[in-house]
């Protein structure tokens, strides 16, 4: 087996760490109880009748939501959009705000209902998965205050405090929808320990009720709001003010459509190009503040899914970077869910797309397999001694009897873990966070060009194993590429273990 050590770094991987190390993607996500009771105690509050209607028309309008931004003319902002639900005398749905490039969505009663319901468990899993990703590539960041735009219900707000419980000490929400608000601020309830919330309706609003000095968020999240703005120039103008915004962290996510990952390339392409422009400004005019200085100030790099700073080599391929979050269903989720003709599946998979900024230079880090010497399959086989290939055949028969009397239990596919009742040993869960989070600080993935990211799922063919991977080919992460690997046991069987126990969305060594 390959030694596998770091001279540059002094780090010592082993093919279990550096696995550990890779893996960014979940397996099936149970939303927590917490969660799952605060919906279940929302809607039996509301007492809304012909759900299964309404959450089928929620799912039709934004289905034709897409269908129309697909049509417009990037360049233009519209101002009114016809309500979803086809009813003239109710309300318009939204409308866009071109004088500053604020939006305005407006969810009745009836939606939010429904959008809860059915929409919320899906959108709280995908932002779980890109927040707890982004805590595992930045161990020493904990957000103290943090803006959620387009916060919805507060499906973003659940995964905040499921990845960072202890740090968040003030959120500002930004939501224009006053059935929305009342929503979150009622599945809320009940909470112990929560940090301060405060409500606005628009940005202009929350600048206005915040001096300059304080605006500045350790995080910003946008999660499933971009899509629901026709206009490309108004989704820079909100972005480039989420930007504003940030003292840290920017996170973007959008379903995993091929509309989606557009607006998600689109807005990665404007910031990095924002920044560089700055970055040079900065450097010509201040040519005599010391360079370390000026690169700490200025500049931005990508904390995920992007292992580089360059073009994306998806653009103009055919192809289109998303992924994939498995969740296991909500009891709200399979009562009111509808399925095409057979029975509705107790799980379901929310495609998505997302890119997290960091302001700053990308971190200069050594290659994750620099230095490293991998031994072929036949070179494994020489080095094995003669007591290696004996077999117990007692030993393996005995095992076999106690396979045969192994009864066969089958998994009830009614009962669902997640309907457990919760355990109130709070001291006990966070026993577990603490050791869990101790050992992805110790087996991480950092920042450097060395990690390529798995963009389409791995294709297991007998000893052989493709991946289609973007990584990045400069050192310091400027340029990135997309390839298409082929890994076999005989010429490396260390890599060719990990590439069968990984998964869409993972990281990959070079």
């Amino acid at each position: 087996m390959a030694s596998l050590i770091s001279e540059t770094t002094q780090k010592i991987f082993t093919p279990e760490t550096l696995w550990s190390a890779a893996k960014q993607s979940e397996r099936c996500l149970i939303v927590p109880v917490r969660l799952r009771r605060a919906i279940k105690r929302y809607l039996r509050e509301q007492e809304e009748p012909h759900m299964k209607r309404k959450v089928l028309r929620l799912s039709e309008s934004f289905n034709e939501i897409k269908g129309v931004n697909l049509m417009l003319t990037e360049s233009t902002s519209k101002e009114l959009f016809e309500d979803p639900l086809k009813s003239v005398d109710q309300s318009k749905r939204w409308k866009i705000k071109s004088g500053y490039g604020d939006i305005g969505l407006t969810y009745r009663d009836d939606e939010t209902v429904a959008y809860v319901a059915s929409r919320m468990p899906a959108v709280y899993s995908a932002c779980f998965r890109v927040l707890r990703e982004v805590r595992r590539r930045l161990p020493g960041f904990s957000p103290a205050k943090v803006l959620d735009f387009g916060a919805g219900t507060g499906s973003a707000f659940w995964a905040l405090r499921e990845v960072w419980p202890c740090s968040l000490e003030k959120v500002n929400i930004v939501e224009p929808s006053q059935s929305m608000q009342r929503a979150g601020q009622s599945l809320i309830q009940g909470l112990k320990n929560l940090p301060l919330i405060h409500s606005y309706s628009s940005i202009q609003a929350l600048s206005k009720d915040i001096s300059k000095s304080d605006r500045e968020h350790d995080l910003v999240i946008a999660s499933y709001v971009l899509g629901e703005i026709p206009s490309l120039k108004d989704r820079i103008t909100i972005v480039r003010q989420l930007w504003d915004l940030t003292r840290d962290v920017l996170v973007l996510v959008e379903p995993g459509t091929p509309q989606g990952s557009s607006i998600i390339s689109q807005m990665r392409s404007h910031i990095l190009w924002m920044e560089k422009r700055k970055c040079r400004k900065s450097k010509d005019v201040n040519k005599e503040t010391p360079k370390d200085l000026v690169t700490r100030r200025s500049g931005v790099h990508i904390v995920a899914p992007c292992p580089h700073d360059g073009r994306c080599p998806l653009e103009n391929s055919g192809k289109y970077c998303h992924f994939v979050q498995r969740l296991q269903r909500t009891t709200s989720q399979r009562a009111y869910k509808r399925s095409n003709g057979g029975p509705l599946r107790g799980f379901e998979d929310e495609k998505f797309s997302y890119v997290a900024f960091r302001r700053g230079q990308r971190p200069g880090e050594s290659w994750p397999l620099d230095g490293i010497e991998f031994e072929t399959l036949k070179e494994q086989h020489a080095k094995r001694s003669p007591e290696d290939l004996e077999i117990d055949y007692e030993d393996l028969i005995k095992s076999q009897d106690e396979a045969e009397l192994m009864p066969y239990e089958e998994v009830d596919p009614v009962c669902y873990e997640s309907d457990a009742i919760e355990n109130e040993d709070d001291n006990n869960n966070n026993n577990k966070d603490l050791e869990q989070k101790e050992e992805e600080e110790t087996n991480r993935a950092d920042l450097g060009g060395g990690w390529g990211r798995i963009i389409f799922p791995p294709v297991r063919r007998g000893r052989q194993v493709a991946m289609d991977v973007c990584r990045s080919i400069e050192r310091d992460g400027s340029e990135g590429s997309f390839e298409h690997m082929v890994l076999t046991r005989s010429k490396n069987p260390t890599l060719h273990r990990l590439a069968r126990k990984s998964f869409w969305g993972d990281l990959w060594p070079f």
